[in-house]
């Protein structure tokens, strides 16, 4: 035993000096590291990778995000995702691709390869190198934009799309389509097989199992009808007793996820920062077409990843909100306020607000109607008066206007 202690201690001793040279080494390799977490944020950087950002943007920028560094989801190659999701939700590493820095006036550019950090992927490694900027090859055709592609929209009523056409049909409503919404909710996790079955047929008993592998069958002939028997799925990953999405297969939620992501993250105080954080929330919300899988609207099992969803979109709109309104765009701040009603209809500040700004803006029909609406609503529910009348908030903006 004491030698054991002994040998552990000394092993203990060798981690500790291997710890301590280990930053050195890693600073002072050719390549850049980059290490970030799940929400995007930069948290190392080895001294490689800080002088070729440094060289690139001018500086290391405050609060750098992946997003920030290599513009995901606003230019291509990644136009549509981000690098640090992109690798948290792989198995393994991703393809390199080639990426222009900084990504709105390209004067330098670099190879990028990422991968996870563990199995949960909350950390996520980034590797580059540098590249020609005019160099325009691709050195691997990356799998997230490989063919097939299957493209699920699931914010308002559920659509399936290939390359080529939509998947449509009464199936979305039946058995297999439900288990693909299932599937969405848990999108970014293996959903072991007796979860399956406790979401969707609690009530089949020892028969559960056997039923879901019978539907997990038939989901894959709907979205796969090419494919050969007995090869493996492209679209739903089987592993153990777990199914899960591929990667490959695009979901509007994790696009919204991501835009909303950067556009609240984005703090930069310049013009052109500020736009490009608007573009992001902007873009969220044209894809937030209702909530999420709203043809599944008593399904248990999407309650929580649909109002997870709704508080996402409460908070682009409010900002977006506040962004024009700052800019003194009462239509536009109207329109967006109207979203946010929709979210909250019996949220007395909400619509106390949003009748405000038609009334400012000389649209008393409007204004009346909305009050009614909402008066109605709450007496419906609650049995009481709104905390507000439409005659205090016309006296007040008639006071508003007076004061000018």
């Amino acid at each position: 035993m004491r030698a054991t202690a002994h040998s552990s201690g000394e092993a203990e001793r060798g981690l500790a000096r291997d710890s301590d040279i280990a930053p050195g080494i890693v600073n002072r390799l050719q390549f850049g590291i980059i290490v970030t977490d799940s929400s995007r944020a930069v948290i190392e950087a080895n001294e490689t990778a800080r002088q070729m950002v440094i060289a690139a943007h001018g500086q290391w920028p405050e609060g750098a995000t992946c997003c920030s560094l290599f513009g995901c989801l606003r230019r291509e190659p990644i136009a549509r995702h981000c690098i640090t999701k992109l690798a948290a939700r792989s198995q393994g590493p991703l393809p390199e691709i080639r990426v222009d820095l900084p990504p709105e006036r390209p004067s330098s550019a670099v190879w990028i390869t990422a991968a996870r950090v563990g199995r949960d992927g909350s950390q996520v490694v980034i590797h580059l190198r540098p590249a020609a900027v005019r160099d325009r090859r691709r050195r691997t055709q990356p799998h997230w934009m490989a063919k097939p592609r299957l493209r699920i929209r699931a914010l308002g009523r559920t659509r399936v799309e290939t390359e080529e056409i939509a998947i449509e049909g009464d199936w979305l409503m039946q058995r297999p389509g439900k288990l693909l919404k299932y599937l969405v909710c848990q999108r970014g996790r293996p959903a072991h097989v007796d979860e399956i079955v406790d979401a969707l047929w609690s009530g089949a008993g020892i028969t559960g199992r056997n039923i879901a592998h019978h539907y997990v069958h038939a989901l894959r002939e709907r979205v796969e009808p090419s494919r050969s028997p007995h090869t493996p799925s492209l679209f739903i990953i089987s592993a153990g007793s777990t199914y899960s999405l591929d990667p490959r297969v695009a979901v509007d939620v994790d696009e919204f996820e991501d835009l909303v992501s950067v556009g609240l993250g984005n703090s930069a105080e310049s013009a052109e920062g500020q736009v490009s954080a608007v573009d992001c929330l902007e873009q969220a919300m044209n894809l937030y077409e209702g909530d999420l899988i709203s043809d599944e609207p008593f399904a248990e099992w999407a309650f929580a990843e649909r109002e997870a969803m709704r508080s996402l979109a409460w908070k682009a709109l409010s900002r977006l909100v506040e962004h024009h309104l700052k800019h003194g765009d009462l239509p536009a701040a109207t329109t967006q306020l109207e979203r946010v009603a929709e979210l909250r209809p019996l949220d007395d500040d909400v619509q106390r607000r949003l009748i405000g700004l038609f009334l400012q803006q000389g649209r008393h029909s409007d204004a009346s109607r909305r009050f009614a609406t909402f008066r109605q609503r709450m007496l419906d529910q609650f049995g009481q008066e709104p905390g507000f009348s439409l005659t205090e908030l016309a006296s007040n903006q008639g006071q508003a206007e007076a004061r000018l």
